[in-house]
């Protein structure tokens, strides 16, 4: 179900769809890593989700939208 959710607004977005491949290489590095074994696995995707939103907050801001006050 996650896979649903998704992949569809992957296939419009190119930066998401990287960031998601990154994602996934990024939690396959922490499982790996010797460093991050003694995290517990919940723990992990919350430093992950943190860091990889906050990077792609800082890299791939938003555009402001403005709207016309009627």
């Amino acid at each position: 179900m996650f896979i649903a959710v998704i992949i569809p607004p992957a296939k419009e977005n190119k930066i998401l769809a990287g960031l998601i491949v990154f994602s996934m290489c990024a939690s396959l590095m922490f499982s790996r890593i010797d460093f991050f074994s003694n995290i517990s696995p919940g723990f992990k995707i919350i430093i992950l989700t943190v860091l990889i939103a906050g990077a792609a907050t800082v890299l791939f801001p938003l555009k402001e939208v403005e709207y016309d006050e009627q």
